[in-house]
């Protein structure tokens, strides 16, 4: 009887142990979007930092640092501003020698932090499992006094497959859920422009043909969400932004802005951030709404001139 109390008694330490261990893993395996910059200091040597910018990645960057380049190598090619395809996901991602196993930190290196955003949001949807954001960017990490180079990051590269199909939960297509949620009202509709675009005052005659927003959605301009220097406020403040504006957790929520950059942000705030369970992005956004003239929009005025076509404008070039 001693015998079995003994072998009881260690089966239940070996249980205990069993479960701090589990615990432990899981506690540092959980990746939160949103670190700090003092955090990524602390862990460079467990993590890939990824600096998602233009120019700013040559005038000075996180030691280590790789490069997407804005642009590029954030949309499909021979396309206007859609998502990477699964061989431009699988080729950007080989080229940086990262890996689906690794922990990607991504920061904005040009002082534009929606396309930060934009590059996390194309991660979650190629079902990249450990992405975070650094609070505050490249301007942050160098205002406290953090070092910087402009040595190129040597690269392995690596042979990325990515998982197939993409995660079509987080992304809206005009057919079926734009037409869906004008019909049904069953999805709320949220423009992330700032309100002048919203109304109407303000947009860009060679990108979309018509002023105005989707007739029916409501507006919360998601820069809003940040403070002067672009880190983000508190979720509380956040999430008081967007409930005065009707945009609660409980609705089906499909964002969208110009060219589907600034809706990625309002994605990862809604979405990554407070929690929101049912939010896409509208992919084609403004520049493919804008430019049909069987889709309802308010003010929908159209431009005093048509923008020229790529054919016309080469036609122009040649003369």
């Amino acid at each position: 009887m001693n015998q079995l109390i003994r072998i009881a008694g260690l089966l239940s330490v070996v249980l205990f142990l069993s479960l701090i261990m589990t615990s432990v893993l899981y506690a540092t395996s959980t990746v939160q979007p949103l670190v700090s910059t003092k955090w990524v200091a602390d862990n460079m040597s467990s993590i890939k930092i990824i600096d998602v910018s233009k120019k700013g990645y040559a005038k000075g960057h996180i030691a280590g640092a790789l490069q997407v380049k804005w642009g590029s190598e954030v949309f499909a090619p021979e396309t206007d501003h859609m998502v990477l395809g699964l061989a431009e996901i699988e080729r950007v991602m080989s080229k940086m020698g990262v890996t689906q196993d690794d922990h990607i930190v991504l920061y904005d290196g040009d002082g534009k932090p929606h396309h930060v955003m934009r590059v996390y949001w194309t991660l979650k949807y190629w079902h990249f499992p450990k992405v975070s954001v650094m609070d505050g960017g490249i301007a942050l990490w160098q205002k406290e006094g953090r070092p910087v180079t402009t040595d190129v990051s040597k690269i392995s590269r690596t042979n990325v497959e990515a998982k197939y199909p993409p995660n079509t939960k987080i992304r809206a297509m005009y057919s079926p859920d734009i037409i869906h949620a004008l019909a049904t009202g069953k999805s709320l509709v949220v423009d992330t422009r700032p309100e002048a675009f919203y109304k109407g005052e303000v947009y860009s005659l060679n990108k979309w043909v018509r002023s105005g927003h989707i007739t029916g959605a409501v507006n919360v301009s998601t820069l809003d969400s940040l403070n002067e220097d672009k880190t983000f406020k508190s979720v509380a403040e956040i999430k008081a932004m967007y409930e005065k504006a009707g945009v609660t957790a409980d609705k089906n929520i499909i964002t969208y802005c110009d060219t589907g950059v600034l809706a990625t942000h309002g994605w990862f705030v809604m979405s990554e951030l407070l929690g929101y369970k049912n939010v896409k992005v509208y992919d084609g956004s403004m520049r493919e709404y804008g430019n049909m003239f069987d889709t309802p929009m308010e003010p929908g005025i159209i431009g005093g001139q048509f923008p020229k076509t790529p054919i016309q404008e080469l036609q122009e070039k040649v003369k």
